[in-house]
């Protein structure tokens, strides 16, 4: 799991980064965008899933660390940390009532994340609004990491 989350993501932001220090700054001040994809689970512990957590809390200290490395090139480079959100992988999950409801007692919003959810605020980091945000996890959880609901 950490030579797909954690090297994948590395050696994906080098070729980027390679193929962007080519590129002139555009109008809106950026060689380009990077976009990782890291986890609710790589901000805050979650039973059971220690490896996971660890290979995507990888991939948003890469995150951190590549994008003030290149802030200077004027490559903007952030990560969406995703939630509990329904997708091929967690199928299985979201057609068990008992596991829906159990996901659903750790995320405050009343519902639980939909691909469009995640897609949204991708389409915000690469787009000019979000010319001078750079290095940032954005946690895109439904309030997952803000705390457990009682």
């Amino acid at each position: 799991m950490m030579g797909i989350n954690g090297k994948g993501t590395a050696t994906s932001m080098r070729l980027a980064i390679q193929q962007f220090l080519k590129q002139e700054i555009d109008e809106s001040g950026s060689r380009g965008r990077i976009v990782n994809i890291s986890s609710s689970a790589g901000i805050t512990a979650i039973r059971r899933e220690a490896t996971y957590a660890a290979s995507k809390a990888a991939v948003s200290m890469l995150t951190r660390n590549v994008a003030l490395d290149h802030a200077k090139d004027s490559i903007n480079v952030n990560a969406v940390c995703p939630g509990v959100v329904r997708t091929a992988m967690s199928s299985t999950n979201f057609n068990d009532p008992a596991i829906i409801a159990e996901m659903k007692k750790g995320t405050p919003w009343p519902r639980l994340g939909e691909p469009a959810d995640i897609a949204k605020v991708v389409l915000f980091l690469c787009s000019d609004d979000a010319q001078w945000v750079t290095g940032q996890n954005i946690a895109v959880d439904g309030g997952f990491t803000v705390g457990i609901p009682l």
